[in-house]
């Protein structure tokens, strides 16, 4: 995820399994021996994490990553690659390149870059980049680092954006940053949205950019949305406004 994780990783490696049943054993018991086989693998999944802190944490991953309690090993393999990310991104990011299964490597790289946004997210899209991240893949990660960075330094950032090559990948960009603006800035979000090409994209770049924009300043932002040209998109404006009015006043009341 988003961005930011290893979603796809147990069912690639070792998909989640229940602990079969033994002959004669009872639906209790066999629940028994599940949450015991659980609870061995996290006390070994904070074993390894605090053996790795500090050291190779290669041995740690190894093992975690043949862990069968999918919730165990996601979060085995998210905190050793966050903490070895911390110490040395570049060789967190070696290993994670190493990885034979695709879904799995970019489930790697997200979770490293996402580690180095918190601190330097502009690092955080050059790693990401120089490790194959591209707008089609990642579930989203360069956009998401994008907004990271655009918190951060949204005038660099939006220099960036529109030096991408044309078309949809710059769009999305220009879309993700315009909605980070719209929290600050919502007259210079608006502008960004309106030099976006006419579409879906720059649409649904509207509406968010206008949801900010009416919480700060709702008679602003209907002026804004009484100028959209395009009939649908008029009237979902409206009513966006309108519905945030009578929340704005329903609240208030309370």
């Amino acid at each position: 995820m988003a961005i930011g994780g290893l979603s796809g990783i147990i069912a690639l490696i070792c998909a989640q399994q229940q602990p079969l049943a033994k002959p004669g054993m009872d639906e209790n018991a066999a629940v028994a021996l599940h949450h015991s086989k659980v609870a061995q693998e996290t006390k070994a999944h904070h074993r390894m994490t605090v053996q790795a802190k500090g050291g190779n944490p290669i041995p740690a991953l190894t093992r975690a990553l043949v862990i069968e309690d999918r919730m165990v090993l996601e979060s085995s393999v998210r905190d050793l690659l966050s903490a070895w990310a911390v110490r040395d991104a570049e060789a967190a990011l070696e290993w994670a390149m190493e990885l034979k299964d695709s879904t799995v490597r970019s489930g790697a790289l997200a979770n490293v870059c996402l580690k180095v946004a918190e601190s330097d997210p502009r690092r955080a899209v050059d790693l990401a980049l120089a490790h194959g991240a591209d707008e089609e893949d990642q579930g989203g990660l360069l956009e998401s680092l994008t907004m990271q960075w655009c918190d951060k330094d949204s005038e660099t950032v939006l220099n960036w954006a529109r030096e991408q090559p044309p078309g949809e990948w710059r769009e999305r960009l220009l879309a993700r940053v315009s909605y980070v603006l719209s929290k600050s800035e919502p007259l210079a979000a608006a502008q960004l949205v309106s030099d976006l090409e006419p579409g879906p994209q720059q649409n649904e770049a509207a509406m968010a950019v206008l949801h900010q924009w009416a919480m700060k300043d709702p008679s602003a932002a209907l002026k804004w949305a009484e100028a959209f040209g395009e009939p649908t998109l008029h009237k979902r404006a409206l009513e966006e406004i309108s519905n945030l009015q009578s929340w704005i006043a329903a609240r208030d009341h309370e």
